[in-house]
């Protein structure tokens, strides 16, 4: 029962979170909630960085009523303590324009993969649709980001600038009088926008993930869904065998280097 108490410093009460499928509740799910809130708590609730509702001041020996009540009612406690986290979510290409990845459906598969695993340390993941960065991948433990990498088709192509005009960071190039373009890949961020923009259809993008570690993309953008959960699995992995009791994950990287971690996990 511990593990889903989280304790508050007021003595003799605690928060109680529920779980999110990547930030989305349905509407019966909130009713339950306030009727939680009503009747154990103090008839508000909270929300968490992690997208959660919190419903505070909650009394221990409510635990196993309430614990009863969100069996019936579709409602999922989240655990705490030194455990893989509720992974965050964007909508993506549900409802965002900018949208390069369904967000929600990465977040929710890792969800059900990772969701309240043991570990030294508490890991954090998010899910962002696009390099806009709305959850803000870097400053989780792991953090994934939809990428789009342009690809040029110099057939279709009239060098009408377009796609130079929309780069944001200036990393296209074009020579209307040699017929030359380029592209700075160090320089790109992959958001896509010059494949939109390309009414010719001079320039495909190709879709994948960006993956970062404490903050840092030790790999290649990765192009298979299926491939990104193996590599998730294997940083798992490779933390729970090597990271000290209450270890952060940047802390073990400063402890033992990130370049094992980078191998290990690249070749999974």
């Amino acid at each position: 029962m511990k593990k889903f108490l989280a304790r508050q410093k007021q003595d003799g009460f605690f928060s109680i979170r529920f779980k999110s499928a990547a930030g989305s509740l349905t509407t019966a799910q909130l009713f339950a909630i306030h009727e939680l809130a009503e009747k154990f708590g103090e008839g508000y609730v909270t929300l968490t960085s992690r997208q959660e509702i919190s419903i505070p001041f909650v009394k221990k020996e409510d635990f196993d009523a309430m614990e009863k009540f969100c069996a019936e009612n579709n409602l999922t406690i989240s655990p705490v303590g030194t455990i893989f986290k509720m992974a965050t979510a964007c909508q993506g290409t549900r409802t965002c324009p900018a949208g390069i990845i369904d967000s929600p459906k990465i977040a929710m598969e890792i969800e059900s993969r990772h969701g309240g695993r043991e570990l030294p340390n508490k890991i954090t993941c998010s899910v962002t649709g696009c390099p806009n960065n709305c959850m803000k991948v870097d400053a989780n433990d792991i953090g994934i980001k939809g990428a789009v990498e342009p690809q040029f088709i110099r057939e279709h192509c009239i060098y009408c600038g377009a796609c130079v005009k929309i780069c944001k960071v200036g990393a296209i190039e074009i020579d209307r009088e040699k017929k030359v373009w380029t592209i700075d890949r160090d320089k790109c961020i992959n958001c896509g926008r010059c494949v939109k923009v390309c009414k010719k259809s001079a320039l495909r993008g190709e879709i994948g993930f960006k993956i970062y570690f404490a903050g840092k993309a030790f790999l290649p953008m990765i192009r298979d869904e299926e491939k990104l959960y193996k590599i998730i699995d294997a940083a798992l992995k490779y933390f729970d065998e090597h990271a000290k009791p209450r270890e952060r994950l940047s802390k073990m990287f400063e402890r033992l280097g990130a370049e094992d971690f980078k191998n290990f996990v690249g070749n999974n």
